[in-house]
């Protein structure tokens, strides 16, 4: 609908509004007429009869002009009693389209010169013209009294960019602003666990410089979350493995997307001894598995970047140095408390021992990561889906072989990445993306 439509549209509502008022504001002189209540002011003076008031609006039409489908938009109309008695008012409701809604502050009885308020929203779900009515039904002469509204929808701009994550609570942005957790308020930070705003996939907040962030620059429209990750998944064990995530990935998509792996962390924390940390064979496996589902069943132009596996054998030296540096916090005590990663942030004579064993299963992971990506790649003529590895074995080039720092881990768990982690994580992710 043109604007020049949308305007024809209101002053048609109007007019039929005006008609439809006026038609009871004669009845009700007629009315008064016929009980002999002769001339007299508007109120019913002569004759004895009972005094009614009036209603009167700030303005007969509300137009809301064009928004997008899944946006909202409100504004206000006040009701005033403009006589001398009460106005007792029975219902305020809008009718026509569902895009319109209200809510007031009037109370059932308006006293004499008295005003209220009426918020009206205008939300659309999808688009095209809408219009509706704001109608005050009370003991006023000039009751029904109403308000014409119209607004217009339109839909919002597709994108082509859909970003889906497959991750654990490093992708859910776990503890990522806990700055100390010595003290008793410390563990309210602590304890509400995910902060997804600040995750370095699709965080919103602006201390995170996330990848959907970058997205969104390059494409106002692009969008997506990591509605299938969650804290504590494994690539390999664990009921929410990548082999599930990557199948509620699949169930969701509708259309192309950019799927962000980040799996692998807590397939070496969650070992209880080096003996059990898993074999090549048993993590080839793992990411095969998701890899299978992903490229069989994701829409023909996605792609699947495989986020290399963090260096968990660097997470006790960082976090003593921060301990060293920051009053606030205590890592060691925090991580025996509550055993935290424990075969690589715990102390004792097989420290070294275990601190190797880690470096070696990570740095195979990685291989593995890499290998994989290749293969299935070679495939994409077939699949519709490529797969590239982010992992790149210099020094803090990539997310597998950054050295965490002492401030790039959380002050609260000193496990998690913190704000400036999350944003070391999103700036190695995204420059060794290659669909951007």
């Amino acid at each position: 609908m043109s604007r020049s439509q949308l305007n024809s549209s209101l002053r048609v509502a109007t007019a039929a509004v005006v008609i439809s008022t006026l038609a009871v504001s004669l009845g009700a002189l007629a009315a008064k007429g016929g009980k002999g209540g002769g001339g007299g002011d508007s109120g019913g003076g002569g004759g004895g009869g009972t005094k009614l008031p009036v209603a009167s609006l700030s303005t007969t039409s509300l137009d809301f002009g064009s928004l997008q489908a899944g946006g909202s938009a409100t504004q206000t109309v006040t009701l005033s009693n403009s006589s001398r008695v009460n106005l007792n008012i029975s219902d305020i409701a809008v009718t026509g389209s569902a895009a319109f809604s209200s809510t007031d502050d009037c109370p059932a009885t308006l006293a004499a010169k008295a005003r209220c308020r009426i918020q009206v929203s205008f939300a659309p779900n999808s688009g095209g013209a809408a219009q509706g009515s704001l109608v005050i039904t009370s003991n006023a002469s000039n009751s029904p009294t109403a308000v014409a509204l119209v607004g217009f929808a339109t839909q919002p701009p597709t994108s082509t960019v859909r970003v889906e994550g497959a991750g654990d609570s490093i992708m859910r942005g776990y503890n990522a602003d806990c700055l100390g957790n010595v003290s008793f308020f410390d563990l309210f930070c602590y304890g509400l666990g995910d902060q997804n705003e600040h995750s370095f996939l699709d965080g919103w907040d602006a201390d995170v410089n996330s990848i959907v962030d970058r997205y969104q620059r390059l494409d106002a429209a692009a969008g997506g979350g990591k509605a299938a990750s969650a804290s504590g998944s494994e690539m390999h064990g664990g009921s929410n493995n990548f082999a599930t995530q990557a199948a509620n990935i699949v169930a969701s998509a509708s259309a192309p997307a950019n799927v962000f792996v980040e799996l692998g962390g807590n397939d070496l924390c969650n070992r209880s001894s080096v003996a059990d940390l898993y074999t090549d064979a048993q993590w080839e496996s793992a990411v095969r598995t998701g890899l299978d589902t992903l490229t069989s069943g994701l829409p023909d132009g996605s792609s699947v970047l495989l986020v290399s596996v963090p260096r968990v054998q660097d997470l006790r030296a960082a976090g003593v140095a921060r301990q060293q540096a920051d009053s606030r916090v205590n890592c060691t005590s925090f991580w025996a408390a509550y055993d935290v990663c424990p075969i690589a942030t715990a102390g004792g004579t097989d420290l070294t021992a275990r601190t190797a064993a880690l470096d070696e299963r990570q740095q195979a992971y990685n291989r593995i990561l890499g290998e994989l990506a290749t293969e299935y790649n070679a495939e994409a003529s077939t699949t519709g889906v490529e797969v590239v590895s982010e992992y790149d074995p210099a020094v803090d080039a990539s997310a597998g072989s950054l050295r965490f720092q002492p401030y790039d881990i959380s002050g609260g768990d000193c496990f998690h990445p913190s704000l400036q982690g999350q944003n070391k994580l999103a700036d190695l992710v995204w420059g060794n993306n290659p669909y951007r």
